[in-house]
Formats: structure tokens, C-alpha cells, sequence
């Protein structure tokens, strides 16, 4: 039992230093460019940014916690913050591989079954999509004007991205109420698909549609939490919307605070639907794709340097802390289990 216990130890430290090299070697490879940014810019724009990317991890929280409490009645804000930040920091580290995985086991480790788990991920998901499609409409309606004069052909481009964004959403939201359509799919994918990495691809769709199903009906029971996770959902993206406005306006005084984050909004979209030109994140190559025009190529780079930095790494470091804090206590506590394993024996 004892050699178990420091086999434990041994091995969480182990994992722990390993977690470190990953860090230093994404920093070192992938996130310097925005860490460096940051530290260039001005202290007023750095606050600014550094804040509005805390108060969106709360709001995140809320939104997340929404959804959960449902499953589990101590679920807090809290938690659902340190949730966002823990998904944040696998999601690099695993690079993408370990989002879901992540997510899911953290709610385990509040309470929620593994299904349950599945289901918020999933309607998380969901109204985030909803979210980001929502103020790119409305984005789209106050902007329109503008892009027919200076940008006719992103205008179709923009349409083509909330229609196939708000598709997948419907679909899913249909097969998660039909249980006859979703088997119905299923057995026709069973048949007509054959390569092994679709069909786990739709293995994975299906885990997740029959856990949406059962969170859907439970969180229906109250119609208002709906209406509520939305809110927060529009709340949260918003304050992403917000930010390369405020990474601009020092420097771009006469910007529009309106055109930024309808712009945004439409990167967001279109980054989902839009085929990664090579080297090149979709995301990043539509943002500068309709900033540059606005602000000139460098400054439209560093707002997207800096709103990376908010959305991006600095969820990444906060998860970061929390892992590492977590493994901290978990190898105190067994460290603890040796010594009294050793008390007990004498």
C-alpha cells in the first residue's frame, strides 16, 4: 500500500514537470508573439485588455453554472470560471486533441455524471454558436450599408456563414428532440460510412446528442433557464466583441465602436466555415482580412495580438495556475498518506 502511495506521488510529479516543459514549449513556440504585444502596449490598453478578459471568464462562469446547477446544486460560478480556464489550458497543451475530454472530466469532479457532463458540453456549445450568430445579425444590420459600398462581396460570404453556422445548430438541436431521426442517421451512417475515423466521429456525435437530449429535458422543466443561459451566453460574447475596439481606439481615435465588433462578430462567424488558407488561422485571416483596410496591416495585427491574448492565453494561464495548484495539493495529500502509513506501521 505504501509503495503504491509513492508510486503515486512519483508519477504526479513526473506529470506535473511534463505539464511545465508543454507550457514553456507552447510559450516558447506559439504564444510569444502575443505575450510580446502585450508587453509593448501601452499600460492603459494592457489593463483594458487584461480586465475585459477576467470579466469575461466570470461571465463564462455564470453562463457555464447556469447550465450545470441543474445537475448538481452546489455548482458555482466559481467553478464554472476555473471550468472555462481548465478546458482553456488543455485545449493547448493537448493541442485541441483534449477540449472535450477536459470539460467533461471537470464536471465529473464536481458531481455530474459523465452524461451530464457530456450534456452541458454540449449545450454549452450550442448557445454559444447561438450567441456569436445572434450579434453577427444584428452586427450585419447596422454595418450593411458600409459593406455594400466599400465590401459588396463579404456581404454574401457573411449570409453564407450564420446560415450554414445557425444549420448545424438546428440540426442537432432536431436530432437531440427526434430519437427516431437520430437512428435513422445512425444506422445509414453505419452503412454507408466505412473509414474509421468518421465513424468514431459519429460515435462522438451521438454520445453527445443523447446526452444533449437528457439536458435538454431537464433544464426545459424551468423555461426560464432557457432564456437565461442565452443571455449570458450573448453577454459573454459581447465582451469579446469589445475588445479590439478597445486595443484600437488609442491609436484610431475616430474608429467606429459599432463597426469594430460587428467586424468581429463576423470573423467569429466565418472563421467556422471558412477553409484555413495554409499557415494561416481562419480566425486571423478574416479578422485581418476586414481590419486591415480600416487601420493599416500593423495595428490590425497587434489588436488581433492583443485579442487573442484576452480570449485565448490568458484563460490558458489562469487554467494553467489552477492545474498546477491542484496538483500541488493532490501530491501534498499523498505525501500526507505516506506519513501516516509510516506512523501507523512503527
Amino acid at each position: 500500500m505504501k509503495n503504491n502511495t509513492v508510486l503515486k506521488i512519483i508519477f504526479n510529479i513526473l506529470l506535473m514537470l511534463l505539464m511545465i516543459g508543454v507550457v514553456v514549449y507552447v510559450i516558447d513556440n506559439s504564444l510569444g508573439d502575443i505575450i510580446a504585444q502585450l508587453l509593448e502596449t501601452s499600460l492603459l490598453v494592457a489593463v483594458l485588455v487584461v480586465g475585459l478578459g477576467v470579466v469575461y471568464q466570470m461571465v463564462e462562469g455564470r453562463s457555464i453554472r447556469e447550465i450545470a446547477v441543474n445537475f448538481q446544486p452546489k455548482f458555482t460560478s466559481k467553478d464554472g470560471f476555473f471550468a472555462s480556464c481548465y478546458v482553456a489550458f488543455y485545449r493547448i497543451i493537448s493541442f485541441g486533441t483534449g477540449t472535450l475530454v477536459s470539460e467533461v472530466l471537470f464536471y465529473r469532479k464536481k458531481g455530474l455524471a459523465v452524461s451530464q457532463g457530456m450534456g452541458v458540453t454540449a449545450l454549452h456549445m450550442i448557445m454559444y454558436k447561438l450567441a456569436v450568430v445572434f450579434w453577427a445579425v444584428i452586427g450585419l444590420i447596422f454595418q450593411f450599408s458600409y459593406l455594400y459600398t466599400h465590401s459588396p462581396k463579404m456581404i454574401p460570404f457573411i449570409v453564407i456563414g450564420m446560415i450554414i453556422t445557425f444549420v448545424i445548430i438546428f440540426v442537432i438541436m432536431v436530432l437531440s428532440v427526434s430519437i427516431k431521426l437520430q437512428v435513422v442517421l445512425t444506422v445509414w451512417a453505419s452503412k454507408h460510412i466505412k473509414r474509421q475515423k468518421l465513424r468514431d466521429w459519429v460515435d462522438k456525435c451521438n454520445l453527445q446528442i443523447y446526452s444533449l437530449r437528457d439536458t435538454m429535458q431537464t433544464i426545459v422543466k424551468d423555461r426560464s433557464a432557457v432564456l437565461r443561459i442565452f443571455v449570458w451566453n450573448a453577454a459573454k460574447v459581447f465582451i469579446w466583441l469589445v475588445i479590439p475596439y478597445v486595443a484600437l481606439v488609442e491609436a484610431h481615435p475616430l474608429i467606429d465602436f459599432i463597426q469594430t465588433w460587428a467586424f468581429t462578430s463576423f470573423a467569429i462567424v466565418l472563421s467556422g466555415v471558412i477553409p484555413t488558407p495554409a499557415g494561416i488561422g481562419s480566425f486571423e485571416f478574416v479578422y485581418l482580412l476586414l481590419f486591415k483596410p480600416l487601420v493599416g496591416t500593423v495595428d490590425a495585427v497587434s489588436s488581433l495580438l492583443l485579442y487573442r491574448f484576452s480570449s485565448f492565453v490568458l484563460p490558458f494561464l489562469l487554467g494553467m495556475v489552477y492545474v498546477i495548484m491542484e496538483k500541488r495539493k493532490k501530491i501534498k495529500e499523498e505525501i500526507i498518506a505516506v506519513r501516516d502509513e509510516s506512523s501507523s506501521s512503527e
